[in-house]
């Protein structure tokens, strides 16, 4: 066989590897421990990104929660997010939002109060049971903004919905910085307080905000596309999320996710 049409026989088995790889690491996101399944998936847009700057970007994480017998699911007790050392948070300049401005609040009173300081939005799918009465399904919105507690950056999920009564809650995402491959790590408990008769079928989070400080824009997320030289494809782990719940079962996924360099 030609010399160059062995590299190229070589260079397109390895490629095709890599893909076959990547693909079955990104389906892999169902995960179980005994009778109770987590589904997560999620990812990054737009994936076309500079090599050497980062851009705007937006984070989408879903995770579904459910049971083969199709009983309640444990309640949720902790919650974490860890995000790709390439991903940055930028606050600089962004109002944030106080706990007690939207204490009890509606989703539309939440963001008239603390609308500038929004960082994006989602939605909850969620199951209640009172003793005696049957279970009654909750859903509803997510509002997430721009906080400080302890001096540290954190979110403010305010979790509002309607359906069978109105209902609101906050908790929070604390964020810090770590080394190693995931370099933003969100985490979030969530007390027995909180949704002492609960449980949670499903999470939606997108997180994206562009803002003006002192005449420049700026990102809340932010990447560049960290492929190898030479290539412009790069598959890399996005995200890690856990989830903790009320009967101690952990339940995590790491989900791989590829981008390609803007020319």
């Amino acid at each position: 066989m030609p010399r160059r049409r062995r590299r190229r026989t070589v260079a397109f088995a390895v490629l095709a590897t890599g893909l076959v790889l990547g693909a079955s690491l990104a389906n892999a996101e169902l995960v179980e421990r005994g009778n109770l399944f987590v589904k997560f998936a999620g990812g990054i847009s737009p994936t076309n990104l500079p090599r050497h700057a980062n851009a705007p970007i937006r984070v989408r994480i879903d995770g579904t929660v459910r049971t083969l017998s199709g009983e309640r699911p444990p309640a949720l007790r902790w919650i974490s997010i860890e995000i790709n050392r390439g991903g940055r948070i930028d606050t600089r300049g962004l109002p944030i939002c106080r706990r007690s401005e939207i204490e009890a609040a509606t989703s539309a009173r939440a963001l008239a109060t603390c609308g500038p300081a929004l960082v994006g939005a989602g939605r909850y799918l969620a199951g209640v049971t009172f003793p005696e009465q049957d279970t009654f399904p909750l859903q509803g919105r997510i509002l997430a903004f721009n906080t400080v507690i302890g001096g540290e950056r954190a979110i403010l999920a305010h979790v509002y919905g309607r359906k069978p009564f109105p209902n609101s809650r906050i908790f929070v995402f604390h964020i810090r910085r770590t080394s190693g491959t995931f370099g933003t790590v969100l985490t979030a408990a969530l007390p027995k307080a909180l949704n002492r008769n609960g449980y949670l079928k499903r999470i939606v989070l997108n997180l994206r905000r562009d803002f003006v400080y002192r005449g420049r824009k700026h990102s809340y997320l932010s990447a560049a596309c960290g492929a190898p030289a030479g290539t412009n494809l790069g598959v890399f782990p996005f995200v890690r999320v856990g989830m903790t719940f009320a009967d101690g079962r952990k339940l995590a996924s790491t989900l791989i996710r590829s981008c390609t360099v803007r020319r």
